[in-house]
């Protein structure tokens, strides 16, 4: 007797307008949402920005893995997001924090997480106990693709910002960073990545 296929959740294909742009500026509305999150200072790339993401893809795959296993529920592996809440332009690389984010299903519980943690910590020596669950409503927002290096991003927000002038709306923090692309494939002249800053209207 063959057993019911379970749905594959994915966030790429329900919520396609919040993780695909295109390089016109668009408002988007982000409604309340489920992720695992680890927050850390310092440079991209730099050790402990490298070590979170680390810990965030051990522990999503982790519970990916046990859940469908367990029959509970399927879902594909949302892309790696980052927010950042103060302008990095005003501090030092070494200052910088940063707050990464993978999306998941709302489905998964603390009660999962915290078994894949201890699977983790014990098969692999890697202590996942700073990455957390964490629900967040983004709100409405603008974003747009940007395609190129990571280091040539700050021109994107300023255009942004530029917009929501002009339709009477101010941007607000964080900004929000959405990585297409795989760097480790793709050169940094053709990195895709969605910048979207949460607005409100103008005072």
């Amino acid at each position: 007797m063959k057993t019911a296929r379970m749905e594959k959740i994915d966030f790429a294909k329900t919520h396609k307008e919040l993780y695909s742009a295109t390089g016109i500026i668009k408002e988007v509305v982000a409604d309340k949402a489920v992720f695992l999150t680890i927050k850390g200072v310092g440079p991209p790339g730099g050790p402990e920005f490298t070590d979170c993401i680390a810990k965030l893809f051990a522990l999503v795959y982790t519970t990916k893995f046990s859940l469908k296993f367990a029959g509970k529920l399927d879902f594909a592996v949302s892309k790696l997001e980052c927010l950042w809440w103060e302008d990095p332009a005003k501090l030092p690389p070494e200052k910088w924090p940063w707050q990464l984010l993978i999306r998941i299903p709302e489905g998964v519980s603390e009660s999962d997480l915290k078994k894949s943690r201890q699977e983790i910590l014990k098969k692999k020596g890697i202590d996942t106990s700073a990455v957390n669950r964490w629900v967040w409503k983004e709100g409405p927002c603008l974003q747009v693709m940007h395609i190129g290096p990571y280091n040539e991003v700050a021109p994107v927000y300023h255009a942004l910002a530029k917009h929501a002038e002009a339709a009477g709306l101010e941007v607000i923090a964080p900004g929000h960073e959405i990585y297409i692309s795989d760097p480790r494939r793709v050169p940094p002249e053709r990195l895709k990545t969605i910048i979207r800053m949460p607005v409100k209207k103008k005072r």
